[in-house]
């Protein structure tokens, strides 16, 4: 897992992913901070913020990786459990190197569709240079 400080991201296949950078990491990101007033009887308590979940386009972080995912499921024929096909839709966003929300990619499912078609186009190249 990495050391991220970015703020935003989405739960991933059970971790935390930045929207930033795509880093993997154990839990959402929390800041703490004191809270209430302190009456001299009442002990101070501490409050904390939950880093937000990520969104573009109305569409989640959880839920593009999701949709790209699934698609790879489909064009694959079921060769991708799901947790792996999840896993490896993040390394295609990481190859793209833009953050979830940047307005070079579109966030939509179908955006999502068209990042795995397009890494698939990839891997029948390679193919036919082995052959």
């Amino acid at each position: 897992m990495a050391d991220c400080k970015h703020w935003e991201g989405d739960t991933v296949n059970g971790y935390w992913l930045c929207a930033k950078c795509f880093a993997k990491l154990p839990d959402q990101p929390r800041k703490y901070y004191p809270g209430g007033s302190p009456d001299g009887d009442t002990p101070q308590r501490q409050e904390v913020i939950l880093a937000p979940i990520a969104k573009a386009q109305e569409t989640t972080l959880g839920q593009f990786i999701e949709a790209m995912a699934l698609r790879l499921i489909a064009r694959t024929r079921g060769s991708f459990q799901k947790p792996d096909a999840m896993d490896y839709a993040v390394e295609i966003l990481r190859t793209f190197g833009e953050p979830f929300g940047s307005d070079d990619l579109d966030w939509t499912s179908a955006g999502a569709w068209e990042l795995v078609d397009e890494d698939i186009q990839h891997w029948d190249a390679d193919d036919a240079a082995s052959n």
